[in-house]
């Protein structure tokens, strides 16, 4: 048997996952470690697992058994036959006289336990049966009928779950379960070929496993999410996630985290300063001092928003799932996602857009109309320096591209498309798109061509610039687009006032999209602008991207935001 479809790999070492629906609502996900490299070690474990697991999973579905009882009582099968394994394979080295006549054996053995799993206990054996099918039918009933069977499935029972006692009708399927499994892993082993001798164990055992620190877990996971394609920036929420729980909770282990800490660390969230983790000097501080700086803040710059507590929970919940993978001894009961809160607010109203007049506004700022230095750009004097401060917030206004994907822009990101000059957003050296959908075109807009963007692109060119905004980079965090993300926070706050509270560079994101569809632009092309994915299946593998002359066109239709200021 060359395939099992509960297997799986990450990285080297294979897995088991099995999912079924609990009720209509309730995904029941079970993930397992399998602990070895080696694929078929791997092929017998899976198909032990998947048979036991049968009935684990009915038992599941009919809330008789809980999910992390039946992970539990699985992770133990694993640890049991793994070590079987081991076991037969060195008396396979040492003590095997007669191999034909070991597989005879065998073969009796996966006979008499289909015809107990399939005919029951007390049956009349058929007079077809051969005399070592009897003799190993007699010994299996024997097994099960004796008290040392009984003590021996409780304790394991009461080993992986806690429950200490159990009915006649609990013990009468828990004993159905054991016959099924090891009929249905007796049919499994008999058409496996025996494993290849080693002299070492091939994977990790149950008393070498990974280290259940907090920062080895996320280093487990980045790991895997980089092969994956998956973003620094988001690799860097899991880091920044980690110390942050172990600052708030004094906790760095993942078996020892329970409830009741993240019930606290929630808490200790909702108290905290807005802007904590915005200075790399934030990682350095105590409880003692975040909770202190609170203390001094006005109440509306202290807690952090309804949308990065549940982040942190996910975090947290992700980092669990993933040590249980690894056959860590994770608390049944930590179920972080359950401690959500419920958003008041809905997702379109979070932040403001801006109006065409308030970006008018916006750009009437010495930026764009003459600063007193390079240093001091938001000043008045008569220089204009186009710079990243100057370009990046009116490719945003032209564009509705997000701060990363401008600030991250390469002279090589400037191509032609059918004659037309464009954006080219892709995975580059200098920034990481969120998905596929945010690999696109976006035209480059007239406007931008007349003030000059073009030449600006071609200067960086002749020079051999990797970069077009060179200005914006910030070594402490490796990163472009934090500096005008900063620089715009002020350039709104000293225009607009407390009319712009709301407003940041990404409202130029919902400012495009908005103005987009009051042009009566397709929506499928505003998509193909924005990056969004598509709505529908046809829309996400079978519907074409939008001309390059369509896109131009859309593009042309927002307005010009830097007309002459009156101020």
């Amino acid at each position: 048997m060359n395939t099992q479809p509960h297997l799986s790999k990450r990285g080297d070492v294979y897995q088991w996952r099995r999912k079924t629906r609990r009720f209509s609502t309730e995904i029941i996900d079970i993930k397992l470690s399998l602990g070895t490299t080696d694929r078929r070690h791997a092929l017998i474990l899976a198909r032990k697992v998947s048979a036991e697991s049968d009935r684990i999973m009915e038992h599941i579905v009919g809330s008789r058994i809980t999910p992390e009882h039946g992970r539990a009582f699985l992770s133990e099968v694993i640890r049991q036959e793994r070590a079987k394994i081991a076991q037969l394979t060195m008396l396979s080295r040492v003590d095997s006289l007669d191999p034909t006549d070991d597989a005879r054996h065998d073969a009796a053995m996966a006979e008499a336990w289909a015809r107990v799993s399939t005919d029951g206990l007390n049956h009349m054996v058929p007079a077809d049966a051969s005399d070592l099918v009897r003799n190993n039918i007699d010994l299996i009933r024997k097994d099960l009928g004796s008290e040392a069977r009984r003590q021996a499935l409780l304790r394991v029972l009461k080993e992986q779950t806690g429950q200490e006692t159990l009915s006649a009708l609990d013990y009468a399927m828990l004993k159905d379960l054991f016959v099924s499994a090891k009929a249905k892993a007796w049919a499994g082993e008999a058409l496996e070929a025996a494993p290849k001798p080693k002299l070492a164990p091939d994977g990790p055992t149950a008393t070498d496993l990974p280290s259940p620190a907090l920062t080895a877990v996320v280093e487990r996971i980045n790991a895997i999410k980089r092969t994956e394609g998956i973003e620094e920036k988001t690799l860097r929420q899991y880091q920044s996630f980690a110390a942050l729980f172990t600052m708030l909770t004094g906790l760095d282990d993942i078996t020892e985290i329970h409830q009741p800490d993240v019930k606290s660390f929630r808490a200790g969230l909702a108290t905290m300063p807005k802007s904590w983790g915005k200075s790399p000097k934030d990682q350095a501080m105590t409880r003692d001092e975040v909770m202190a700086k609170a203390a001094s803040l006005p109440p509306e710059k202290v807690g952090l928003s309804v949308g990065t507590i549940n982040r942190h929970l996910d975090h947290l919940n992700q980092i669990a799932e993933w040590a249980r993978d690894d056959n860590l001894p994770v608390d049944p009961n930590l179920k972080p996602t359950k401690l959500r809160r419920k958003e008041t607010v809905r997702a379109r109203d979070k932040r403001d857009a801006f109006s065409v007049e308030q970006l008018r506004k916006v750009f009437c700022n010495p930026v764009w109309t003459g600063s007193r230095s390079e240093r001091h750009q938001t000043e008045t004097g008569r220089d204009i320096f186009k710079n990243g401060i100057y370009w990046c917030p009116l490719i945003g206004a032209y564009t509705g591209a997000s701060r990363e994907e401008i600030a991250g822009l390469s002279p090589s990101d400037i191509v032609d498309a059918d004659g037309i000059p464009c954006f080219s957003i892709e995975d580059s050296e200098l920034r990481r798109i969120k998905n596929l959908s945010s690999r696109r075109l976006i035209p480059i807009h007239s406007h931008l061509i007349n003030l000059g963007f073009l030449d600006h692109v071609q200067k960086a060119r002749n020079a051999k610039q990797n970069s077009l905004f060179p200005d914006l980079y910030e070594a402490g965090n490796d990163a472009f687009g934090r500096k005008v993300g900063r620089r715009m926070r002020q350039i709104v706050d000293q225009e607009l006032g407390a009319d712009g509270t709301k407003l940041s560079f990404h409202s130029l994101r919902h400012y495009v999209q908005n103005e987009l569809d009051h042009a009566g632009v397709e929506d499928k092309v505003v998509r193909d602008l924005i990056g969004h994915e598509g709505k529908d299946v046809h829309d996400k593998f079978y519907r074409k991207g939008s001309p390059t002359i369509e896109l131009s066109r859309a593009i042309e239709a927002i307005p010009n935001v830097t007309i002459p200021c009156k101020c």
